[in-house]
C-alpha cells in the first residue's frame, strides 16, 4: 500500500508545485512503495470503431510558438507528474484511445473488446510509424503500458495491469490482462499518461536520453532541446492521420508570468500558459488576444493532521471550519479567480456531488471550542512553503481564526523540508491541493486511501471500503452512487476542509481556432486551425 500512498502525495503535490493552478516549477519526487487496492473496469462491451482525425483548415502557419511557465525535467510522460512535461509531449505521443467530446474512441487502436473482467483485447492500426521509422506493433504497446504499471509516477493509474501475462497475440493484437478489475483503466489508457512509446528507441537510448529526445507516433517529432530556452518540434512526414495546420512547433520556457503576457500581446508566442489573473482582463480586451478559462480537475484544501491529538478531535476540526468564510477565502486568495469548494471532487469530473460549502458561523465555532475545553482560546500552527496561492489562503484564514479566539502562527519552510515533514506526519495543519490525473472519481479521490502519508492521516477503514467498492463497480451509475455516499461521509467527518475550485486559463492569439479549454490543462495542439 505504500506506493499508492506516496504516489497520491505526488498528485496532491502536483498542484502544490504548480499553484493549484500551477505557479511554480519543481516536481516532488514520489517515494517507492505501496501497491494499489482492488478495483474494477468501467464496462465497455462494444467494439470500438476506427476514427481518423479531421482535416485542418487550408490556412497554414510555419511555426506554432507556445510559452510554458517552466522547463520540464523530461518529455517522457511516464517519468514525471508536472504539466510542463505533458504539454511538451502532447503532440509527440498518442494513446490507444482518445477522449472526443467526452467519449472514448479508438485512436492508435482500431477497436477493443472487454473479454471479461480481467481481459481487454486491443486491435491496432497497421499504418502507424514511430518517428524513428519503425512500425508500431503490439510489442510497443505491451512495453508502454507495462512501463506505466511499474513507474512510480503512473502506477496509481496502471498498477492493475498484470505485467506478467499481458502480451502480444500477434503484431496487431494486444491481450491486456489485469490483476484485479479496475474501472478507471480505460480513462487512464486514453489520457496523455497512456502514451505509446517506441520500445526499440527506449531500450536503445536508455531512460534519461529518451526523456530528452523522445520517440512517439504523434504528428510532431522531436528536433532539439536547448536547455534554459526552448524545445523544437517538427512535422512528422509519415504521420498516419491528417497533419496539423502548422509545420513546426516551438515550446519556449518563460518563467515570469508578466513576460509571457507581453510575448503573447506582441506576437512573440501564439499560446501562453499560466497567465496571471491580473492580466486576464487585459488580454480579453485586446483584439489580438483572448483568454480560455474554466475549472480544472483540481481543488484546494485545508488539511488537518488527524493523527495529531489536537486535530484528531472532530470538535476542533469543525470549530476551525466554522470560523472560516470559504467564499471569502476563495475570492480573496485567488484574486477572484476561484469558486468556493462545495464538494470533494472537482465539478468537471463525473461523480461530483454538492455537499457544501461549509457554513461560516463564528458563534458555532466558539461553542465547539468551549465543548472541546478551549473556552479561553486555542493556539494552532500552519506549516507551508513558498507558494503564492496557498500562502494567501493561509493568511486570510489566520485573520478569520483570530476573530474566534484561535491564535494562528505560520511557519515557512523550503519545499524539501515541507515534503519531508509531510511524509513523516509532522505537519500540524496546512493548505494543499489535489489534481485528478484523469476525469474519473477514483482519481479525484486518490488522496483518501487508508494510512495516507500526508497530513490527513485519518486511518478510517470505512473510507477505504467505499473507495474499493467504487473502483470495482462496472456501471458508472453504480460508481456515482458509491462515491456520493463517500462524499457525504467525508463531509460528516471533516478530515479536511475543501476551500476552492481554482479557475485556470491560458492565453492565445485571436487568430487561433479550435483551441479549447480542457479541465486537464493539456489541450489538443493538433486540432488547432488558423483564421483567414
Amino acid at each position: 500500500m505504500k506506493k499508492l500512498l506516496v504516489l497520491a502525495l505526488a498528485f496532491m503535490m502536483l498542484l502544490s508545485v504548480i499553484a493549484c493552478s500551477n505557479p511554480t516549477t519543481s516536481d516532488p519526487t514520489p517515494d517507492p512503495g505501496q501497491t494499489n487496492t482492488e478495483a474494477t473496469p468501467a464496462p465497455t462491451d462494444a467494439q470500438g470503431t476506427e476514427e481518423t482525425p479531421a482535416a485542418p483548415s487550408a490556412v497554414r502557419k510555419e511555426n506554432l510558438v507556445v510559452a510554458l511557465q517552466a522547463e520540464p525535467q523530461t518529455i517522457d510522460p511516464y517519468a514525471a507528474s508536472h504539466d510542463t512535461t505533458f504539454i511538451s509531449s502532447e503532440a509527440v505521443f498518442e494513446s490507444l484511445l482518445k477522449s472526443v467530446d467526452g467519449e472514448l474512441v479508438p485512436w492508435l487502436a482500431t477497436g477493443y473488446e472487454q473479454v471479461d473482467d480481467l481481459t481487454i483485447k486491443f486491435t491496432l492500426r497497421d499504418d502507424v510509424y514511430f518517428h524513428d521509422g519503425n512500425k508500431m506493433t503490439a510489442d510497443d504497446v505491451v512495453f508502454s503500458l507495462c512501463y506505466g504499471a511499474t513507474s512510480n509516477f503512473t502506477s496509481t493509474l496502471f498498477g492493475a495491469i498484470d505485467t506478467e501475462n499481458t502480451k502480444a497475440l500477434d503484431e496487431q493484437t494486444v491481450e491486456l490482462k489485469l490483476k484485479y478489475p479496475y474501472a478507471p483503466l480505460f480513462e487512464a489508457i486514453a489520457s496523455h499518461r497512456g502514451a505509446i512509446l517506441s520500445k526499440t528507441a527506449y531500450e536503445t537510448m536508455g531512460a534519461d536520453a529518451f526523456g530528452r529526445a523522445p520517440v512517439g507516433t504523434g504528428p510532431m517529432m522531436f528536433k532539439e532541446w536547448v536547455s534554459g530556452d526552448r524545445i523544437e518540434l517538427t512535422g512528422f512526414e509519415q504521420y498516419w492521420g491528417e497533419k496539423p495546420a502548422f509545420d513546426n512547433m516551438t515550446i519556449r520556457f518563460i518563467l515570469e508570468a508578466s513576460s509571457r503576457t507581453v510575448e503573447l500581446e506582441t506576437g512573440g508566442v501564439d499560446i501562453a500558459f499560466q497567465i496571471s489573473p491580473v492580466d486576464w482582463s487585459r488580454l480579453e480586451e485586446n483584439p489580438d488576444t483572448k483568454m480560455l478559462t474554466g475549472n480544472s480537475m483540481g481543488m484546494t484544501y485545508l488539511c488537518f493532521n488527524n493523527s495529531n491529538e489536537l486535530y484528531g478531535n472532530e470538535l476542533i476540526r469543525k470549530a476551525i471550519a466554522y470560523a472560516i468564510n470559504v467564499e471569502a477565502v476563495a475570492k480573496t486568495a485567488y484574486q477572484g479567480q476561484a469558486d468556493a469548494a462545495d464538494g470533494f471532487i472537482a465539478r468537471s469530473i463525473p461523480g461530483y456531488k454538492k455537499v457544501g460549502p461549509w457554513e461560516y458561523n463564528p458563534e458555532k465555532s466558539k461553542e465547539l471550542l468551549k465543548q472541546a475545553g478551549y473556552e479561553n482560546g486555542l493556539e494552532v500552527k500552519f506549516v507551508t512553503f513558498q507558494q503564492q496561492y496557498y500562502n494567501a489562503c493561509i493568511e486570510v484564514i489566520q485573520s478569520m481564526l483570530q476573530e474566534v479566539g484561535i491564535t494562528c502562527t505560520i511557519e515557512m519552510v523550503d519545499l524539501a523540508t515541507f515534503t519531508s515533514m509531510n511524509n513523516n506526519g509532522e505537519l500540524p495543519m496546512t493548505v494543499m491541493a489535489n489534481s485528478a490525473a484523469i476525469p474519473d472519481p477514483a482519481s479525484a479521490l486518490v488522496a483518501w486511501p487508508l494510512a495516507r502519508t500526508i497530513s490527513l492521516r485519518h486511518n478510517d477503514q470505512h473510507i477505504q471500503d467505499l473507495l474499493d467498492q467504487g473502483e470495482r463497480a462496472y456501471a458508472m451509475e453504480d460508481r456515482i452512487k458509491i462515491y456520493g455516499e463517500l462524499q457525504d461521509y467525508l463531509w460528516e467527518k471533516l478530515y479536511l476542509l475543501p476551500l476552492a475550485y481554482p479557475i485556470t486559463g491560458y492565453g492565445a492569439r485571436s487568430n487561433i481556432e479550435n483551441f479549447d479549454f480542457v479541465p486537464t490543462g493539456i489541450p489538443d495542439f493538433a486540432a488547432i486551425t488558423f483564421a483567414e
